[in-house]
């Protein structure tokens, strides 16, 4: 219990040192800016989150950025992780997700897009700390991890040639190696938890947003969460 509430604590600190990064990438691709004080155009995600993430790089306006949403999510990725229990290198591979992942939800919320200034870190640095974490001798395997790292980039990839953006599959290489250092259980069941979720999202957005079938959804938070979810519940 102790350690879940110290890194509820310290992901509040780590949130909101994120947010200036939140805030600068919530934004379509292709705009510079989605400063409701300077663009006519409205955003594409969701209206509330579009408000809340809202604050513009050019005219500095922040009068509708919400400061306790990165720190909220942050401490709710970090408590999953610590209420896991998972020790050693493995777990700081943990944490880096749960920190870029927050990140990740909130943009892909937003607008809709996974930036690769988020993925790209995301990628390198789990594998770089299960590598240590198998330098190290921890429980686990590295050989699964990639294994498993490419084959849900490869997944995704295809979906990429659907609906699903690639942004998707990039997140799926460290959310993959991270779940399949644990097991090929635990790879099966974030994939699993991801489509329920990501099921329910839609479901939500249907009904309370009035949105149509064929409009496009964001999947990487239904991504980051099932990750969390299968991490949660042991080493």
């Amino acid at each position: 219990m102790i350690n879940v509430l110290l890194a509820m604590f310290v992901g509040v600190a780590a949130g909101a040192a994120l947010r200036p990064v939140v805030v600068a990438l919530a934004v379509p691709a292709g705009r510079s800016t989605d400063c409701l004080a300077c663009s006519p155009q409205p955003a594409a995600g969701p209206v509330v989150l579009r408000l809340l993430l809202s604050g513009c790089p050019n005219c500095r306006d922040r009068s509708l950025g919400a400061l306790w949403l990165p720190p909220a999510a942050t401490a709710a990725a970090f408590s999953a992780v610590a209420g896991g229990g998972a020790t050693g290198w493995y777990a700081a591979a943990q944490y880096w997700i749960a920190f870029l992942g927050a990140a990740l939800l909130l943009v892909d919320s937003a607008v809709q897009r996974l930036p690769d200034a988020l993925t790209a870190p995301a990628a390198v640095g789990t594998l770089a700390l299960l590598a240590r974490a198998a330098a190290e001798g921890e429980p686990g395997s590295l050989p699964r991890a990639v294994a498993v790292a490419v084959a849900a980039g490869a997944l995704f990839t295809a979906f990429a040639l659907g609906s699903m953006g690639l942004g998707d599959a990039k997140l799926a290489v460290s959310l993959g190696a991270l779940l399949g250092w644990r097991s090929w259980q635990a790879a099966w069941a974030g994939l699993v938890l991801a489509f329920t979720f990501g099921a329910v999202f839609a479901v939500v957005l249907l009904v309370v947003q009035r949105r149509s079938r064929k409009s496009t959804l964001a999947f990487g938070p239904a991504l980051i969460i099932g990750t969390l979810a299968v991490l949660a519940t042991g080493p």
